[in-house]
């Protein structure tokens, strides 16, 4: 809905006969959807080439190569490398935040088994990671000289865990209070492993292996004394 002016009285100017046209995004439409189409381009060969190896390995250079565009295209729309995965990461977490929302929606879970809903919701998580691994794991590593570099993803999981918490803790057995603080340490567990494996994918289970969502949910649902 457009502004109103706040003017009135003799002093206000009239409203011009025609709406004003911002004739930038008329005459250049196919310029505007190249640069767009370039922008999305360079991200997404920078969130496979991240994935494929450490941030400080990847230079400006691959990451326009990947996508056959110029160096100079790539500083047109980036400051620098930095600046580069700051818009990465903001394009990822948008995605992830949009995700967690539709898959932990609360109508989608009210006649699943509490058990069925820890495994779903942890292979939902390890499939996240194996997407995002490379945006995560700079992230982590940025994360050791600003802080704040983390935040975005502690929100997003922190989503998770709220989510979840409303959805199992009337379920679960014992008291209100001890079963959330169960549930929220269990969680606290699971997200410990996989960053672990992200940064340092020490196995036995490795992020790619099938049996790591199925042994984690093996270890929360027995800590949650959910059974079998």
């Amino acid at each position: 809905m457009p502004a109103l002016s706040s003017q009135s009285g003799p002093s206000a100017q009239p409203a011009p006969a025609f709406p004003r046209v911002d004739t930038s995004s008329v005459l250049q439409p196919p310029r505007q959807r190249r640069a767009r189409e370039t922008e999305q381009a360079l991200l997404a060969a920078g969130r496979q080439l991240l994935a494929e190896r450490d941030f400080t390995a990847v230079s400006v250079a691959q990451i326009a190569s990947a996508c056959q565009v110029s160096v100079g295209a790539f500083y047109g729309r980036f400051r620098d490398k930095m600046a580069f995965f700051e818009a990465l990461r903001a394009s990822v977490m948008e995605e992830s935040d949009a995700s967690v929302a539709r898959y932990m929606a609360e109508r989608r879970w009210q006649d699943v088994p509490p058990r069925q809903v820890i495994e779903k919701t942890l292979r939902f998580m390890v499939n996240g990671c194996r997407a995002n691994r490379g945006v995560i794991r700079a992230s982590l590593k940025h994360a050791t000289a600003r802080p704040e570099e983390w935040l975005p993803h502690q929100r997003n999981g922190q989503e998770i865990i709220e989510r979840l918490a409303a959805l199992l803790v009337p379920r679960l057995p014992g008291p209100p209070a001890d079963a959330e603080l169960r549930l929220r340490f269990a969680m606290q567990m699971a997200f410990g492993t996989l960053v672990n494996a992200i940064l340092n994918n020490p196995g036995p289970l490795q992020l790619d292996d099938d049996r790591l969502p199925q042994e984690m949910t093996r270890m929360v649902a027995s800590y949650l004394q959910l059974g079998d």
